[in-house]
């Protein structure tokens, strides 16, 4: 089961209010929640029974009770995260700023790495290794990623472009064919031109892949495998940039995979070689 914690904080932007308002009582009352019944949470966050029902099952319970037992397994977990994911303030010291941002970092990829899902990463990386071609979309700050993955795929031979210009992305998009593989990457998966791209790859039976940092976004409606990076957003004010860290992870897991299943590589100590004479 995903951490429950993790899951609230990615899925909070999209719960309705009713929701939202058990979620808020339950991040900020951890160790208290455990001992609570189902009757008793709904009366402090004044909603109905069936809303913090649904809230539990959306993270990944079967019912309350498993709910509550999840919770208090990371109790003591919980507690250290409330301390170490605190805003940065204008009184916070250099080191302490720099310190929460590393900790922000490592455990946005901790997060990150309890959302995957290992087999649907596996088989994405197996589908990018057989593929004709790849296509990668990213618009604004998602293009460095876009950019870093085509450079990684290419060290294996992989026919491969990145594409962060919204008429290139349209013009691609045309020329796309049946399994050619398209990875769409957007933090907020609300990026109108990379979601449209998405949306044309599968009726041209491209196969999808789409990486952000919301969980229910319409990126994810058009993407035959999602990743879903995670930062507790509202906490330090670097969401984006540890999400881009998160991203760049996912897609050297993805590289490496890759590797293993692609057939035909590249001669990389010649490669190396040849590098190594620019350099000279």
């Amino acid at each position: 089961m995903a951490n429950v914690l993790v899951k609230l904080q990615s899925l909070y932007s999209s719960l309705p209010e009713a929701e939202k308002r058990v979620a808020d009582y339950v991040l900020k009352h951890v160790d208290s929640v455990p001992f609570f019944s189902v009757n008793e949470l709904s009366d402090v966050a004044k909603v109905s029974i069936a809303s913090t029902s649904r809230l539990a099952r959306k993270v990944g319970c079967a019912t309350f009770k498993d709910f509550k037992v999840e919770l208090a397994q990371e109790n003591s977990a919980a507690s250290s995260v409330t301390a170490i994911y605190e805003n940065i303030t204008p009184d916070d010291s250099d080191a302490e700023i720099t310190k929460k941002v590393f900790l922000g970092n490592i455990r946005s990829l901790e997060d990150t790495l309890k959302l995957v899902d290992c087999g649907a990463l596996s088989t994405a990386a197996q589908a990018i290794a057989l593929a004709s071609r790849v296509v990668i979309f990213g618009i604004g700050s998602s293009a460095n990623v876009a950019s870093e993955a085509s450079l990684r795929f290419s060290l294996l031979d992989v026919e491969v472009q990145a594409y962060n210009d919204a008429y290139r992305v349209q013009i691609e998009t045309l020329r796309l064919k049946k399994n050619d593989v398209v990875i769409g990457i957007s933090h907020s998966g609300k990026s109108r031109i990379t979601v449209d791209a998405l949306r044309n790859a599968e009726a041209s039976k491209a196969i999808t892949i789409g990486i952000s940092n919301n969980p229910k976004c319409p990126l994810r409606d058009v993407s035959k495998f999602f990743f879903c990076t995670s930062f507790p957003e509202g906490r330090i004010k670097v969401a984006s940039l540890s999400s881009l860290l998160a991203q760049l992870c996912l897609i050297d897991a993805l590289y490496l995979l890759v590797a293993k299943y692609r057939k035909v590589k590249w001669n990389i100590d010649r490669l190396d070689k040849l590098t190594e004479k620019l350099f000279q």
